[in-house]
Parts: C-alpha cells; structure tokens; sequence
C-alpha cells in the first residue's frame, strides 16, 4: 500500500523528520499485519472487506507492541496509525472508525525541572564578566589580548541577552533563533517580544520583564556600535567567527553557550535552553500568574501549562490572605 500520501504531509507544522517517521511506523504495521494475517494489506483487499481493520485487531496490535517497545515508542506508533487510519477514510476506502476504544497505555510524565532559585543565581552570575579562552603558553602581544577580551566582551553582551530572554520571558531555543531586531520592541517601562512563527507555526506576542530588557537594550547599544544591520529581516543574535560578525547565531550555538554557562555555574545537572523555558514557566506560577496568562505567555496549551506542579503550601497561604479583609460589612 502506497503511504505517501499520509495526511500528516499536508499538515501544519509537519516536519519532514516527523512525516518520515510516521511513514516508518506505518510500515512497521502493515509488515505486523502481513505476518499475522498472511497477506498483505492493501486497498483492494480493504475495499473488499473494510471490516478486515478492526479494533480488534489493532488492539493485539498494540499488546504486541508493548511487549517488545517502551510506552513512549508505543504511543507514537499508534498516533501513526491513526494518521494512516485517517488517510483510509478520506479516500473511502473504509468508512468506519477502527480505533474508537483503544486501550493504551499510559505514560507517567515526570514534572517538567527548572533551575532552583539557588542554581539560577549561580547561572545568572556566570553572565557578569566575559569568559576569556584559556591563555596559551605563547605569550600574547597587547594588540592581540586586547582583542581577545574585546571579543569576549561582546559575546558576553550577547549571550546575556538570550540567556535573560529565555530565562524571563521563556521563547523555545528555535524562537530565540529565529527573533529578528524588529521583533522586539522596548518601551521605557515595558517590552514586548513577538514571536512570529512558534510551535505549530502558531504567531503570538509576550511581555519582557526588566532583567531580559535590561540585557536585551545593552546588545542592541552594542549591535549599533558594532554597524550592525537593523533592517526587518536582520537577525537578532548574530555570531562572531573570528574577525567576521554576521550571520544568525545558530540554534546548536545556543545550546552549547547555555550548556558551558551551566558547567561554569557548577551546576551538575545538564542545563539546556528548555531548563531555562521550564524555570521561566516556574518563576510565573510562583509569582502568582493564572494558568490562562502563563500559558498565554509561554505559547502552551492549559494542559501543559498544568503540568508546572501544584501550588505550594506557602502560596495557598498567601492566596488565602488575599480574603482577609473581604468579609462583608
């Protein structure tokens, strides 16, 4: 049977990787169901007999393969299948729903982990003074130290305003990337960042809090002395190569800038650009934000957004204060 033309190739926010691993996972079924059935599976066979997919059978589908894949592996199979069960549909090739009831197996979630408040102090202060490469035996003339830290320095401008940005106002490490000048506004008290193609290829816009303006308005003074270009389309976070500036810094950058920040921070755990995301996610929950404006703000869903931990005893107790005084007179 010809899976090209699966659904999810014409689906938005698809990507290439995704389709051809629900193309793979496809396949994996109809060479389970060639095996079990002793035939293959095509739109003949269906057409003649629909009834042939059944719950049934996919349900000893997904028995087998929890006996032999972790949950996650097994989960994503049968969202493939469903893809393809959808493509069956859309050419009349069956017209029933085989799928409706499945028993699947669950997958217990861990609490997506921030950086405490104790580690994102370390981490913050690691962004004070630039980091220098290691010094080389070969002593340096003045000219060439006096590059190495003006080099450094800029990198440090830079790197300051992504880790605040995703740390404080929580954008993916592939927003980050993708943020042009233009898409950040500040104002003398507030700032907005607008995110022009998230997740899903969804647009939205969120505020900036003071210590990412703050960080962000110095790179932007820097990017200015630097003869950057400010047109619409110039990118935000440029990377230094050597002598040469320019060029957008790249996702692979990013995350192993935050990755050195984290060891230099001592920080045993791995600290990635989605650690920061999670912690920013935490900072909003601990300060009191509704589930709605967080997920608003972070481009999630409210289940998501659910997923940050439940409410401390000493936040009840705080929200608890707010009626003390709204007994009626």
């Amino acid at each position: 049977m010809n899976t090209a033309a699966l659904p999810s190739r014409s689906r938005a926010g698809a990507s290439e990787k995704t389709i051809k691993g629900y193309v793979h996972d496809v396949n994996d079924f109809l060479g389970w169901w060639k095996q079990t059935e002793g035939e293959n599976l095509t739109v003949e066979y269906l057409r003649k007999d629909p009834f042939a997919l059944n719950k049934k059978l996919i349900q000893d589908y997904v028995n087998h393969l929890e006996k032999k894949v972790e949950i996650s592996t097994v989960l994503r199979k049968v969202s493939a299948l469903r893809a393809f069960v959808k493509f069956l549909q859309s050419t009349k090739t069956i017209e029933h729903e085989p799928m409706h009831g499945l028993r699947l197996p669950r997958k217990a979630e861990p609490e997506p982990r921030g950086l405490n408040d104790k580690q994102r102090s370390r981490f913050e202060a690691v962004f004070q003074k630039p980091w220098l490469n290691t010094i080389t035996k070969r002593k340096r003339t003045k000219e060439v130290e006096e590059n190495v830290i003006r080099d450094a320095e800029n990198r440090l401008s830079r790197d300051r305003a992504i880790v605040f940005l995703m740390l404080y106002a929580g954008p993916r490490v592939d927003e980050t990337y993708q943020l042009n000048v233009t898409d950040i506004e500040l104002k003398e008290k507030s700032g907005t960042l607008h995110i022009r193609k998230g997740k899903g290829y969804r647009e939205r816009r969120t505020s900036i809090p003071l210590p990412a303006r703050k960080a962000i308005q110095e790179w932007l003074g820097l990017r200015i002395k630097l003869g950057l270009e400010k047109s619409k389309d110039a990118p935000l976070f440029v990377a230094f190569r050597g002598n040469k500036i320019g060029g957008r810094y790249s996702i692979r950058s990013i995350q192993n800038m935050v990755s050195e920040a984290g060891q230099r921070a001592r920080i045993e755990e791995l600290v990635t650009p989605h650690i920061l995301r999670h912690t920013c996610a935490f900072m909003l929950r601990q300060a009191g934000v509704d589930i709605e404006t967080r997920s608003k703000m972070l481009g999630h869903s409210i289940e998501t957004a659910s997923k940050y931990g439940a409410p401390g005893g000493s936040e009840i107790e705080k929200a608890a204060s707010l009626l003390d005084n709204a007994e009626a007179a």
